[in-house]
């Protein structure tokens, strides 16, 4: 699986366009390989693949994979109810496998596989339910 995360820019390079058309010229659309290959600090060395940290084991695994000063990313695998959230900062829920409820107070809001659900800072801690097991990705973006 890859997960991309992008940050707001008025600046996008198309790489690669699975073949699209553009309708109004019929022709392919503009790939911009050069610029995007000028853009990239090839100083950071090469990529490998994340070490997940786990963190807890029970009601739900929670593995750290990214935590940065742009993001932090954890993966929850479960089947039993488990806290996701947090106070006074939003996150942002994204079901890989599975389904479930997000509980929050006397609200009940289903959540399956590919769906993306927004916490908002205000509403803090809720109650994720699975519906059997679930692989869930939850996205912080620190202050």
């Amino acid at each position: 699986m890859v997960f991309e995360i992008q940050q707001n820019s008025d600046v996008t390079f198309r790489l690669y366009d699975w073949d699209h058309i553009d309708p109004k010229t019929g022709k392919p659309r503009a790939l911009q390989v050069d610029k995007a290959i000028a853009c990239i600090d090839f100083s950071e060395g090469p990529v490998s693949l994340v070490a997940p940290v786990v963190e807890t084991t029970t009601p739900v695994e929670r593995e750290r994979l990214f935590h940065c000063e742009h993001f932090w990313l954890w993966r929850l695998r479960g089947r039993s109810p488990f806290t996701v959230g947090a106070a006074d900062l939003p996150r942002v829920l994204v079901c890989v496998e599975g389904d479930g409820r997000v509980e929050h107070g006397r609200a009940t809001y289903a959540v399956g596989k590919g769906d993306v659900f927004p916490l908002p800072a205000g509403i803090g801690r809720c109650v994720f339910r699975p519906l059997g097991a679930v692989n869930l990705l939850e996205i912080s973006i620190p202050d």
